[in-house]
């Protein structure tokens, strides 16, 4: 059974997800360079400890840009979080993008009522 997913994010450096991340609320947990001086993995999780995200600067783990979608419960709080402001779409949601160096992007969005 699958309990949960994490997303693995291709990054340049551990950094650039850092920056992004922490706009709404995530902390990095841990990081690991399996050889001094090369590349570095690390886990990012949010204010709950219920959701995470992985970064890799390793080529091995794929190469970016990608796009990260979280699910939200107040999503105009989080975009006020990020200094950032959510707009409604067309499609029944309520969302806001932010983008890191790399070109990765992270949504977040919120279902609207109907």
């Amino acid at each position: 059974m699958i309990n949960s997913a994490v997303p693995v994010i291709p990054v340049s450096k551990l950094e650039v997800a850092e920056a992004t991340l922490t706009r709404v609320g995530f902390s990095m947990e841990w990081s690991h360079a399996p050889v001094p001086g090369g590349p570095k993995y690390a886990a990012f999780t949010d204010a709950t400890k219920r959701i995470e995200v992985h970064a890799s600067e390793s080529r091995g783990d794929g190469i970016g840009p990608i796009v990260v979608y979280f699910r939200v419960d107040d999503v105009d709080a989080l975009a006020a979080m990020a200094g950032e402001a959510a707009q409604d779409q067309s499609w029944g949601t309520r969302e806001f993008w932010l983008r890191d160096a790399d070109g990765n992007t992270y949504r977040f969005g919120q279902v609207l009522p109907e």
